[in-house]
């Protein structure tokens, strides 16, 4: 295996930047875990940078160039303050959607920890797939790959402006707190559904509420002013999917 240049240390360090990860469209993700699992959906790593070469032969994973590295180079290029001994370059690769039975929809939610686990928990509950506002967070920031455990690689994913949620022949659930039913209560519900969630700070905005099918709320105390944007769409996902028929 061969070590890496100062001049290409530098280059991937660039990609702790947005600019440089869109104009590539490539990212660094790091840590055996995360690696290993983003390899289960077959996705196949640009390269490989270990700090320990023991490592390589217990792991299962593809990629087209293997680097043994000094752990200071490993730090330039990765994002955590004290990464595991491994990191990998990846394409930025999104499946579309085919299925549209049951998709969420985010409205602004600006948070990478928050995204990252709302994908992550979609893909647990097994949705047909997530439509994100243009203003949401990135995708490939660092931390939503690492707040997914790498399911921004396996579900499908797009990104569209509200004006999308007109065209589907679905029925659209939108998250609000004012005239909107316990969410609970809704039972058999058929057909293609649109969850729409939004933002931490705001909400769903009001030109996405007007298109609403059905607005539903998560009943909780009255002493707790909101949830986490993440718990209450695993919430309100978990339940949508109890009340399919």
């Amino acid at each position: 295996m061969d070590g890496l240049s100062k001049n290409r240390v530098k280059e991937l360090a660039k990609l702790h930047l947005k600019k440089y990860r869109e104009l590539t469209g490539k990212v660094v993700i790091e840590g055996i875990r995360l690696i290993e699992q983003i390899a289960k959906y077959g996705i196949e790593f640009e390269e490989v940078y270990v700090t320990e070469e023991n490592l390589l032969p217990n792991l299962k994973i593809e990629a087209k160039k293997k680097y043994l590295i000094k752990y200071n180079q490993l730090k330039k290029i990765t994002s955590t303050k004290n990464p595991q001994p491994i990191a990998a370059l990846v394409d930025q690769k999104y499946r579309k959607l085919t299925d549209k039975k049951l998709i969420l929809y985010l409205d602004g939610v600006k948070d990478p920890g928050n995204l990252g686990t709302i994908i992550r928990t979609a893909a647990a509950i097994d949705v047909s797939g997530i439509v994100l506002s243009p203003d949401c967070c990135e995708l490939y920031n660092p931390k939503v790959v690492r707040a997914s455990l790498g399911s921004v690689f396996y579900i499908p994913l797009e990104i569209h402006k509200s004006n999308w949620l007109r065209s589907q022949n679905a029925k659209i659930f939108i998250t609000a707190i004012n005239d909107a039913e316990n969410i609970s209560e809704i039972k058999n519900i058929t057909g293609n559904i649109m969850l729409v969630i939004g933002s931490e700070a705001f909400g769903v905005s009001d030109e996405i509420l007007t298109l609403a099918d059905q607005r539903v709320r998560i009943p909780i105390s009255k002493n707790i002013e909101s949830l986490n944007v993440a718990v209450a769409t695993g919430i309100a996902l978990f339940q949508i999917k109890l009340s399919l028929k």
